[in-house]
């Protein structure tokens, strides 16, 4: 993996794994449909909320995604 993603995963846990980090992507997720259906009969709400949705989803995976071993 490169170092510079790598780095930014660092900063993504250092914004989120404190108090007040973890209150603000618990209102994200509340908010933007985490753990929810986006679908809407109109395809550009729905678009518009998997795009929200999706943000949230990116946040998560850095910081849950692990560091992928290095070949030697």
């Amino acid at each position: 993996m490169n170092k510079k993603i790598e780095e930014l995963k660092l900063s993504y846990r250092r914004t989120f794994n404190t108090d007040d980090g973890e209150a603000v992507l618990g209102d994200l997720k509340a908010r933007f449909g985490f753990e929810t259906t986006t679908y809407s009969d109109n395809p550009y709400t729905s678009a518009f909320n998997e795009g929200q949705r999706a943000a949230v989803l990116l946040i998560v995976r850095m910081l849950t995604e692990q560091k992928e071993p290095q070949n030697e």
